[in-house]
């Protein structure tokens, strides 16, 4: 009921957690570990790094956004054959476990915002992983990154989904927590509708949407989707424009 009413009051304001994750990161190895969720994580993690072999074999340049402590950094070196690998994140941590973990001679790390105007080019794989549904938007940071992939180029992604938050939520954090957090993200809510979008907090820094509607905007921004699978807390996805 949190978590409805909260979407209610929101309606169409994006999520902005760029002050958020500027001030700190996500180690996604840690979460691997998790004992409940762990599997899920490497399901995912193992179809993304299908894709890479499958469509990388060409590739002469990876554009990572969001690429954070750089476990899919690391798969895009080992998996396909890019000589030039660039990863973009917000998070000056994050970048720095990136350039200890990624041994690659290609590698180039850009400290910026997404929506900012940073300078990258394009290349012929573009690769978002875990950090979609965080940016914004999904389907104006998917427009945004369509214009990101070089002709007969293909974006690599997933998207955190809403088909089972509630049980993803209560595995990671347990169940009073996950009622905490939620209570937060509605409050969050409330402060933004109220406020006219100008009190803002962490607490919604992620935009849930269900996997058949994440299907439905990638079939509508992009003309070609390549594969789709669907998991129980996730979906991934390669896409051509």
């Amino acid at each position: 009921m949190l978590a409805r009413s909260g979407k209610s009051l929101l309606k169409d304001v994006p999520p902005d957690g760029r002050r958020y994750w500027a001030a700190r990161f996500w180690d996604r190895a840690a979460a691997e570990q998790h004992p409940l969720l762990r599997d899920h994580f490497l399901e995912q993690k193992d179809t993304i790094a299908g894709y890479l072999k499958r469509y990388g074999t060409e590739t002469g340049r990876v554009l990572e956004f969001a690429c954070g402590t750089g476990e899919f950094t690391g798969l895009a070196a080992e998996n396909t054959a890019a000589k030039a690998i660039t990863a973009l994140d917000i998070s000056a941590q994050g970048l720095e476990i990136v350039r200890k973990r990624v041994t690659h001679e290609g590698l180039e790390l850009v400290y910026g915002d997404f929506w900012a105007e940073n300078k990258v080019g394009t290349a012929d794989l573009v690769m978002c992983v875990d950090a979609i549904h965080h940016l914004g938007d999904v389907r104006q940071v998917l427009e945004r990154m369509k214009t990101f992939v070089a002709p007969g180029g293909v974006l690599v992604g997933n998207l955190w989904t809403g088909d089972h938050f509630h049980d993803f939520e209560r595995r990671r954090y347990g169940t009073l927590n996950h009622l905490a957090r939620t209570a937060g993200f509605f409050g969050t809510a409330a402060a933004i509708r109220l406020s006219g979008g100008k009190l803002r907090t962490g607490a919604y820094r992620t935009q849930l949407i269900t996997s058949w509607e994440g299907a439905a905007i990638l079939r509508e921004v992009f003309g070609d989707v390549l594969e789709l699978d669907v998991h129980r807390h996730f979906m991934s996805f390669v896409v051509k424009p």
